[in-house]
């Protein structure tokens, strides 16, 4: 990994806008001065995730997450300080120098470049004399030379060490060989894991390839679709199949279709259907719907029709609702599924279908013949649609819900209700604002003294920060993380705030000062708050000695030696106290 220099960091930062680029990832609303969205990095239902344009930052208060752009990138791309410089210096054409080598390469660039070498090597397989029959087969199955380059569909030959001979002596750590879930590992050696299989890559939402799905081609295994395994870069309940594809789009019609395969997405993309992705060898989770979220409330469910793709569909349905999206459902004909469908019918019957959709309710409804049970299967029925509404925290989602099935079932609303109350075992607790604020709360006189003053350091008013740094020194602070900050807001000449931040490896500091850089620091009083605080920081050590003095005259009286001279220090410090 080469090292890039200090001038082309400061270029790039300055250059790079923080919200264009966590735009790229969530979808922010401006409120007031900043910007809000659900937070990346972990599970949440409530914006908690803040952006500051003007100062150049991000905050969530959930998490405790926070940093300048480049901490962003680094966070959410799982790349190294270099990298992110380098990624954003492309996106803002940024021509940067390459100076001398730095140590080892972080271990996800490894990860994702083995992945990289693995994606061209099953394209070549796929496009090569041997890999004609797999490559006649996705053109029987309909698919373009251009769509099976644009997903990079390959091709796995039937061979043991295809993939293994191709990083042999190339330097790679035998560790992040194992770790790649590329390979299988056995008392014989270190073998690859998909053989005789058509390679579907799997890509995190910044296109870089984590991944793989393998169907079988040309060889007898039980196993028709195989995936990697989670990794470090891979994270199954996390990747939503042509996310990284579709985005734009999914923004621009607002609603998204959510298929369960691969080919299922390939097939309706190819045809012109854009906002579209796929779960693709898992469940459908909490955090598929989280990442939904970020980029729509509308989700059209695709799924196959039969009876496990409406069950599916019931499932995810729930999901959805619990996580504060809308879901409706698109049907294919009996028995297909979507590219079958497309296929066999074209993508116009679809498209009709995509226009209308049934609502979730109707499906519901109708699969389990709701309207025709009796005794203890209707009872069962109302009982788990309870269940699941007792999950919906969006009381207008949830009141709509139980008006329809009430109005369906010719059931009362208010008995529905009851059923639902209870069932209402959950207790509010506020797991998401845990230990990273207790870290950084202040309680002493003189901590509160130290922050107030680094608060003012951090004033966006020149002026301010300029009258702190003339009358304060630096020396008279005691908390190590706030004198640290105030030393580092000291050489900070502008209002270049995100450059405070950069590279702080002390997250407790970090946190700290992105606390305080969220806060409005605008109209204040610099004079009294500096003339207050300095007060309590330089009497504090006075006030140690005072009480060190007191003890030892009480100690020395007690042994019935003479405490004059320290009763004379006691005064001196005293009379130096009521001068302050």
């Amino acid at each position: 990994m080469y090292k890039i220099s200090q001038e082309d960091i400061e270029k790039v930062r300055d250059l790079s806008d923080i919200v264009d680029v966590i735009s790229q990832y969530v979808q922010l609303i401006r409120k007031g001065n900043n910007f809000f969205g659900l937070c990346p990095f972990h599970n949440e239902k409530t914006p908690s995730f803040s952006v500051a344009h003007q100062k150049q930052i991000f905050h969530c208060f959930g998490c405790g997450k926070g940093g300048n752009v480049f901490s962003f990138v680094m966070d959410y791309q799982k790349i190294s300080f270099p990298e992110s410089v380098k990624l954003l210096a492309d996106k803002y054409n940024v021509d940067i120098k390459k100076n001398a080598k730095t140590s080892e390469p972080e271990k996800y660039s490894i990860l994702y470049e083995l992945h990289e070498v693995a994606e061209d090597l099953y394209q070549k397989n796929l496009f090569s004399k041997k890999g004609k029959l797999a490559l006649n087969y996705l053109k029987e199955r309909g698919l373009t030379i251009d769509t099976i380059k644009k997903y990079k569909i390959g091709l796995s030959f039937n061979i043991w060490d295809d993939l293994v001979k191709k990083f042999r002596g190339k330097g790679y750590r035998r560790k992040y060989i194992e770790e790649s879930g590329l390979f299988i590992k056995s008392k014989k050696g270190v073998f690859d894991r998909f053989r005789s299989r058509i390679m579907f890559p799997i890509h995190h939402l910044n296109g870089k390839t984590v991944g793989f799905g393998g169907r079988i081609f040309g060889s007898d295994d039980m196993s028709k679709y195989m995936n990697s395994p989670e990794t470090i870069i891979y994270k199954k309940s996390d990747i939503l199949y042509g996310l990284n594809f579709s985005r734009s789009a999914i923004l621009r019609y607002n609603y998204t279709i959510l298929v369960e395969g691969y080919m299922d997405l390939i097939q309706m993309t190819q045809a012109g259907v854009e906002p579209v992705v796929a779960v693709s060898g898992t469940a459908f989770t909490e955090r598929h719907a989280l990442a939904l979220k970020r980029v729509t409330k509308n989700v059209l469910l695709l799924y196959d029709a039969d009876s496990a793709g409406g069950k599916a569909i019931i499932k995810a349905g729930w999901m959805l609702f619990k996580t504060g999206l809308y879901p409706s459902v698109i049907l294919p004909p009996s028995g297909k599924d979507p590219d079958d469908w497309v296929r066999d019918e074209g993508i116009e019957t679809v498209k009709a279908s995509i226009e209308d959709p049934l609502d979730y309710c109707s499906f519901h409804l109708s699969f389990y013949n709701a309207k025709n049970l009796t005794g203890a299967e209707r009872e069962e029925y109302i009982l788990n649609l309870s269940k699941n509404l007792v999950n919906i925290d969006n009381k207008i989602a949830r009141n709509d819900l139980i008006r329809v099935f009430s109005q369906n079932l010719i059931l009362e609303e208010k008995e529905l209700i009851n059923l639902i109350n209870k069932n209402k075992t959950k207790s509010i607790t506020n797991v998401e604002l845990n230990s990273e604020q207790d870290k950084s709360s202040f309680s002493s006189q003189v901590d509160k003294a130290q922050f107030e003053l680094v608060k003012l350091l951090l004033n966006e008013k020149k002026s301010t920060r300029q009258y702190v740094k003339d009358k304060v020194s630096t020396d008279l602070f005691q908390n190590p993380v706030l004198k640290n900050i105030a030393e580092k807001a000291i050489q900070v000449s502008e209002n270049n705030f995100s450059k405070i931040i950069e590279n702080i490896p002390d997250n407790e500091e970090k946190s700290t000062i992105i606390k305080i850089l969220m806060e409005d620091l605008g109209n204040v009083e610099a004079e009294e708050i500096v003339s207050d605080c300095l007060k309590i920081l330089i009497s504090a050590p006075i006030k140690e000695k005072i009480k060190a003095l007191r003890v030892n005259i009480k100690e020395k009286e007690l042994r019935g030696e003479d405490p004059s001279i320290d009763i004379f220090s006691l005064e001196k410090y005293r009379k130096k106290l009521n001068e302050l």
